[in-house]
């Protein structure tokens, strides 16, 4: 049941204002009868809260996590059978781990959109490949796990072709590749619920945008898509300029083809959660708010900003849905977004992954509450005094259960609570699980404690500070024990094979898109052009795509490659770190040996900048096009040896540059071009090899 569209609009801005004046929490005089609360001092006085099961707000949305932005899921495919299923169903599986309740993905564009390029479905026109990637891959286990789990589709990047050459992808172009990408998830049984326009570029005003979003309706409509709701304009809050809410007041064509408003960093950015804002002519539309990606948090210690977000969000601004990003830390090192999503899984030769903090304070939501239940009116908050926290209340349908989240993350002392529960709700055993919101303790995560009966109409319990905890009278909530693997470091015997995305396993394609041909020997560069990227455009960008683990520093990247067309180049790659975000994504530390068709040779070294510094050039005979040569790069210690065809063409000391004393290895192309490639190896360099090397 949802609220008509007129009393929603009116509920949340009295909400709002309620909440602003500090007056939401339901006053009540304590019960002497009420049952007193676990061991432990508390303070005479607190926050009394009345849940009322008749009185209800609008319907709870769920929350969820992204998969993309870029390349954080890509060596999840790559685990074991075992662990893969364990790790899936820490994400997915309801009632048991985050339970996420929406997954949001990446609409594949063959370029760098953080961590990482996901390749598109549709590199050139009309040539469609849906194999491409992993993320229906993802989203088939997903489902299965969860049917009821709902799916999100989003654009970072595009295709070149899209575009015109403009660099936008407010084009009717790309609103045909938004369908085959649709028309490629419905050929692998997936329904997708929601589709949204291109990351954090605004509704498109002035760009066509509006338009744009009209057009993709009508087309959704013209192909079988009717159900699927858009999502606008998955932007950053701003309150003092343009704003996808204000050109939806002002364009009735526009409004009635959005049907949810989606907002980025709402709670902050990095993210906090103390304080949630929207502009205010959103919640005038009577449409569902979403806070469509809050991110950037460490996964252990931001998981507290996540608690205090999923209560604020709502609270302060009406918030009904929350996606966080990234899914997960499934990728190399060295690149600059690690160590964030619920889970990392960075480790698929052992097996090993960890499941983060962040996962648990979800889990307090997301394992008691399911899209679909109400948030009860008059039971949702600020705790008493200053920080003391938040609190929400959600009633199943039919009033047949009901769950309350706490937080106290900011709450300097022990502080009580005193609940009255509306007799229709009945007067079942109160279950309460918590978790302590510092990192370091996963015993103290997602714990089931005492339960408690309420007694005269309700009951008392006091909070500790840092935690977050939920009541509720429902069931079959489960922390998860699957047995992990111990960790251990990447073997440096690396041989390429394909994996079940279409990609050398494990290989990480930082730009552009690397997949092999159907004779699972041979793999290829099969981005045919510079791309529309999510930021920082770069025409003069190239593909490339890096392997390996923490401690490669002495070893030898080998590949042969073949050109397919004169004028073409290709590289390996020796060192590579990646740190920075707000860099272009070929500006990386490590050192790059580069031929040409024509024989040309270069031994580079990267430092984080546009001009790399040259350590050797020279000529071979010409190496042509449809024939094969090997190209290797080899590092020991400040010695730098590159090869054709196992002849040493350059080797050189590098003495004083500790920024590149180790890292990934990796291959690139020149262009946006097909340069084919095979045998793909890295190898341990011992000191015995490097002594008889250099004879």
């Amino acid at each position: 049941m949802r609220l008509r569209r007129g009393r929603y609009r009116a509920w949340l801005v009295m909400a709002i204002m309620a909440s602003l004046a500090g007056s939401l929490a339901a006053a009540s005089t304590a019960d002497t009868a009420l049952r007193a609360a676990p061991a432990g001092p508390g303070p005479a006085n607190g926050t009394s809260i009345t849940i009322n099961g008749a009185a209800l707000g609008p319907s709870f949305q769920g929350v969820g996590a992204i998969s993309g932005g870029g390349g954080n899921s890509r060596l999840l495919i790559d685990y074991p059978k075992a662990q893969r299923t364990a790790i899936l169903d820490y994400l997915f599986k309801p009632g048991y781990g985050a339970s996420l309740q929406i997954l949001k993905l990446e609409i594949g564009g063959d370029a760098n959109s953080t961590d990482g390029s996901e390749p598109s479905v549709e590199h050139s026109p009309g040539v469609v490949d849906c194999a491409a990637g992993y993320e229906f891959w993802l989203a088939r286990q997903a489902k299965a796990i969860d049917p009821a789990l709902r799916l999100y589709g989003l654009q970072w990047s595009a295709p070149g072709w899209v575009s015109g050459g403009s660099q936008t992808i407010w084009t009717a172009a790309d609103i045909n590749y938004v369908i085959t990408w649709l028309n490629c998830a419905r050929s692998y049984g997936l329904t997708i619920n929601y589709i949204g326009g291109w990351n954090e570029h605004g509704d498109g005003t002035g760009m066509g945008g509006p338009a744009w979003f009209e057009g993709l309706r009508a087309a959704l409509d013209a192909h079988g898509y009717s159900r699927t709701e858009i999502v606008a304009a998955d932007s950053v809050v701003n309150l003092t300029g343009a704003d996808v809410a204000n050109d939806l007041a002002a364009n009735p064509q526009f409004d009635a083809v959005v049907n949810v408003l989606g907002y980025h960093d709402s709670c902050g950015y990095p993210t906090t959660g103390i304080r949630c804002i929207v502009p205010p002519a959103a919640t005038t539309l009577g449409k569902p708010i979403w806070e469509s990606e809050i991110g950037r948090m460490n996964a252990n210690k931001g998981a507290a900003a996540m608690a205090r977000s999923i209560n604020s969000a709502f609270i302060d601004a009406g918030i009904t849905a929350l996606l966080e990003w990234p899914l997960i830390d499934s990728m190399p090192p060295y690149l600059p977004m690690e160590n964030r999503g619920l889970l990392w899984a960075d480790w698929p030769w052992s097996g090993y992954y960890h499941v983060n903090l962040m996962t648990w304070a979800i889990a307090q939501t997301t394992q008691f509450v399911q899209p679909g239940w109400r948030y009860v009116d008059g039971a949702f908050g600020q705790l008493t005094g200053p920080g003391a926290g938040t609190y929400v209340t959600y009633e199943a349908p039919g009033r047949t259960a009901w769950s309350m989240v706490v937080q106290t993350n900011r709450a300097s002392s022990r502080q009580r609570v005193t609940v009255h529960v509306d007799g229709k709700l009945g007067r079942s055993l109160v279950h309460v699980w918590s978790t302590n919101l510092r990192p370091g303790k996963p015993s103290d995560w997602f714990v089931q404690d005492a339960s408690v009966r309420p007694r005269g109409g309700g009951f008392r319990y006091t909070l500790r500070p840092d935690y977050v905890y939920t009541f509720t009278t429902t069931t079959g909530q489960h922390k998860g024990d699957a047995r992990i693997p111990r960790p251990g470091p990447m073997p440096l015997n690396y041989t390429a094979r394909p994996d079940a995305s279409g990609e050398p396993a494990e290989l990480a394609t930082q730009n552009g898109a690397f997949g092999y041909a159907r004779d699972g020997t041979v793999f290829e560069q099969l981005a045919s052009q510079s791309p529309v990227y999510w930021q920082l455009p770069d025409t003069t960008a190239y593909p490339y795509a890096v392997i390996g683990g923490t401690d490669w520093v002495n070893y030898r990247v080998s590949a042969q490659m073949r050109f397919t067309a004169p004028g073409q180049s290709a590289g390996v790659i020796c060192r590579y770190r990646r740190p920075h975000l707000m860099e272009r994504v070929t500006h990386f530390y490590g050192y790059q040996f580069i031929v040409t068709d024509s024989g040309n040779w270069q031994l580079v070294q990267e430092l984080n900048q546009a001009s790399p510094v040259t350590l050797a050039s020279g000529t071979v005979a010409p190496l042509g096009a449809g024939t094969w040569h090997t190209i290797a790069l080899a590092t020991y210690g400040p010695q730098i040896t590159a090869s054709i065809d196992s002849i040493d063409v350059a080797s050189v000391l590098d003495l004083g540059s500790a920024g590149s004393s180790h890292g990934l290895a990796g291959i690139s192309t020149g262009g946006w071009y097909q340069v084919d490639f095979r045998n793909l190896t890295v190898r341990s360099i011992s000191i015995g090899a490097y002594h008889h090397h250099r004879g």
